[in-house]
């Protein structure tokens, strides 16, 4: 190997190096409070295929936050443009750890972690037993002027 190619493979080394931690620790800065409020269903995907909800009505979550906790909630819009939902709740709480931040949920008969992979704004992507659960933002519509 001659001085240049080892040169170049020495760049190439650090720069691998460089973004390898850069990337895990990505989603660690993630601004949680972007969870706060309702997500709906846009798709689900697992080993390749893609399934998108087919009732009619879009299938909606909620959730509140208070600092590293909070509640989730199933909602349905209803037609003069509010949410109706039962009085149930399953409680959570963010768990930060070296391998991503999860959502921890507990009710009295079971528990379960999901994976935050992506959250801003306008998207939320969480991952559960090879699921990948996709959300996007719903178009609320306010019939009260």
């Amino acid at each position: 190997m001659n001085y240049s190619n080892s040169k170049l493979l020495l760049v190439i080394t650090l720069g691998i190096l460089f973004l390898i931690p850069t990337g895990c620790n990505e989603l660690q800065n993630v601004n949680l409070t972007d969870l706060k409020g309702y997500w709906e269903i846009d798709f689900i995907s697992q080993k390749g295929e893609t399934f998108k909800p087919s009732s009619s009505a879009p299938l909606i979550d909620y959730y509140a936050l208070e600092e590293m906790s909070g509640f989730y909630k199933k909602v349905a819009p209803s037609i003069v443009g509010t949410f109706e939902t039962s009085e149930d709740a399953t409680r959570f709480k963010i768990e930060k750890t070296e391998d991503g931040i999860f959502i921890h949920f507990k009710t009295p008969w079971d528990e379960w972690k999901k994976k935050i992979i992506q959250l801003d704004s306008q998207k939320l992507i969480l991952a559960h037993e090879k699921r990948m659960f996709h959300y996007k933002r719903p178009v609320l519509i306010n019939v009260n002027p």
